[in-house]
């Protein structure tokens, strides 16, 4: 048989194969009418088929590769099923996350020390001079706002009300975390400059408040009501914040690169690192507003649910993984 003219007769359907797997993943089959759906399974069978025949004629590796990926991604969509996507969820949470945030600890620990600098000097300079509280960062924004000032000032805690409000306080409270998180991801295209300035304003603001409160006699209070919920929404912000560092340093020293190529090469680990983020957000907004604010906790249980949340941070990212890799590898036929 004339290799060259099978390969030239099967290309297009292979491309048309490949067209529509390109629809089915964009907009998960979504805009795929009855007909098409009935073609792709059918072009899937016959790649696969074709696949076998370049095998059986050692067709150039090319070839070869070329048809296996394309068989490959024919059959994760021929066969998805909503298990399998509640499964590729799991398996991103579970395994996915945490190497990501192994493989780039080093901008996750660049944006952690950022905060840390800017909130531990603020915490000390406002001890020295307390009107720098009153330093707004931006127009009609004082780093403490007035309202809050004279809460503090009369020895009190805005928080105390929260407890009447736990469902509505807990969806803004998720909420608000999950904007700050987003900026300090997305001003990772200003080459990194506006994350570094979301870290330290963010910074600056939490110091400058605690400082406040310790002046009052409050800082024990405060520190009760963020150890709850505290360990798992800064985690996320400075998960999120190195997301932008990456992004912020591909742009910054592309290499051999061009700095759009660059940045899409980070692209794919920056969104992960961002998404990952997200439910631990969610359940920090929950405890935040069901949790930390209830007074007929003491602060000793608070602080221990705090070292709960820790642990249970620290098994999640770390954990042994390697049974649940087997599995993975195990129901992979195609490889």
């Amino acid at each position: 048989m004339n290799v060259q003219r099978w390969l030239k007769a099967r290309r297009p359907h292979w491309e048309r194969l490949e067209a529509l797997i390109r629809i089915v993943e964009s907009r998960h089959g979504g805009d795929l009418s009855r007909n098409e759906i009935q073609e792709l399974g059918r072009l899937y069978r016959t790649a696969s088929a074709d696949l076998s025949r370049a095998r059986a004629w050692k067709l150039g590796q090319d070839t070869l590769v070329y048809l296996n990926n394309l068989v490959v991604r024919a059959h994760n969509q021929v066969y998805q099923t909503p298990q399998n996507r509640w499964h590729d969820l799991i398996r991103f949470l579970w395994i996915t996350f945490p190497q990501l945030v192994e493989k780039h600890a080093l901008y996750i620990a660049a944006s952690f020390s950022i905060f840390m600098v800017a909130s531990t000097v603020s915490f000390v300079y406002v001890q020295k001079d307390i009107h720098f509280a009153q330093l707004e960062f931006s127009p009609g924004h004082a780093l403490v706002p007035e309202d809050q000032w004279r809460i503090i000032e009369d020895h009190k805690m805005w928080t105390d009300d929260a407890e009447k409000f736990s469902p509505v306080a807990s969806s803004l409270i998720a909420t608000h975390n999950i904007h700050v998180a987003i900026i300090a991801f997305i001003s990772g295209i200003t080459f990194g400059f506006g994350t570094v300035f979301v870290l330290l304003v963010n910074g600056i603001g939490i110091g400058t408040v605690l400082g406040i409160c310790k002046v009052y006699g409050l800082d024990d209070r405060l520190l009760a009501f963020v150890a709850p919920h505290g360990v798992l929404e800064l985690t996320a912000i400075f998960i999120s914040g190195g997301a932008g560092l990456l992004m912020g340093k591909a742009l910054l020293f592309p290499g051999n690169q061009n700095r759009l190529a660059a940045l899409r090469s980070v692209s794919k680990d920056a969104i992960g690192l961002f998404g990952g983020c997200l439910p631990l957000l969610l359940i920090a907004g929950t405890i935040e507003g069901f949790i930390s604010p209830r007074t007929d906790l003491s602060a000793a249980s608070k602080f221990l649910v705090s070292l709960a949340t820790l642990a249970l941070l620290l098994i999640y990212l770390f954990a042994p993984r390697d049974l649940f890799k087997r599995n993975q590898t195990e129901e992979s036929p195609l490889q």
